[in-house]
């Protein structure tokens, strides 16, 4: 019945907000910086449940791409094929040359290269670093042949932009080395589109049944549109409720609450 069909959205945001916690911020720390967070909409059903998601952890901004209902399958094909290994070594003090890295990223190349069945593959060395007597360690990019002092620099650095302090006296361990061999993916199809009117029908939005907008994403057609609106992606159905705008951006379709 239509009254049945009508709780399945609300029976579904919870989940959708995957147990987070709305704070009244909107703003997330990742690492070092700080970023205007966004709901993300992927899945055959993500885009109409996107809004609602996002209304319940106080955010105002979605972005759903225009691929959607295949972002998993388009993922696959457009990722680089790599093979990630890693080896436990454990030097410090003057055990820690450049010398001694250099030989565990070589063994550990020639070990992803062969796995990866690709002799030219790209390498790519990460090193898990401490200072003597920590129980926990920081990740740090370097050269293939690092130089200890450089690896030593960029480790504090982190350390302080992480933890608030250094410790210039410290010996600096390597716990792990981690390198990756990787082949680049496809190439990520890119395109653009518009919105075409197509049409309107009945939606219920919080009970109250409202005439919506249809439009269609296509390779014209205007680049915005008011809610309440649906927008039939190739592969999903965007939901644009009441006090939400929406607006073609290339291959995505972007929302934004109104103030």
């Amino acid at each position: 019945t239509v009254r049945v069909a009508a709780a399945l959205p609300g029976a579904a945001v919870p989940r959708g907000g995957g147990g987070l916690t709305p704070t009244g911020s909107r703003r997330a720390r990742f690492g070092e910086e700080e970023v205007e967070a966004r709901v993300l909409a992927f899945g055959g059903a993500g885009p109409m449940h996107a809004a609602a998601v996002a209304t319940e952890l106080e955010m105002s901004r979605v972005v759903a791409p225009v691929s959607s209902g295949v972002l998993s399958a388009l993922g696959l094909i457009v990722s680089e094929r790599r093979r990630d290994v890693t080896e436990s070594v454990l030097l410090g003090g003057e055990d820690l040359s450049r010398e001694a890295a250099a030989a565990v990223v070589r063994r550990l190349g020639k070990r992803g290269r062969d796995e990866l069945g690709a002799p030219d593959a790209e390498l790519r060395a990460v090193y898990d670093l401490r200072y003597a007597g920590q129980a926990f360690e920081l990740s740090i990019a370097g050269e293939l042949e690092p130089d200890p002092s450089d690896l030593r620099a960029a480790f504090d650095h982190a350390h302080d932009e992480r933890y608030g302090y250094r410790d210039d006296q410290a010996e600096l361990e390597l716990v792990t080395v981690r390198v990756a061999a990787a082949l680049p993916g496809a190439a990520v199809p890119r395109g653009g589109g518009g919105l075409t009117p197509t049409g309107s029908r009945g939606v219920r939005f919080g009970g109250d049944e409202v005439e919506a907008r249809v439009l269609s994403f296509g390779a014209r057609g205007g680049s915005s549109a008011e809610g309440p609106a649906v927008i039939e992606l190739p592969g999903a159905t965007l939901v644009v409720p009441p006090g939400w705008s929406a607006q073609a951006e290339g291959d995505a379709v972007t929302m934004e609450r109104d103030p």
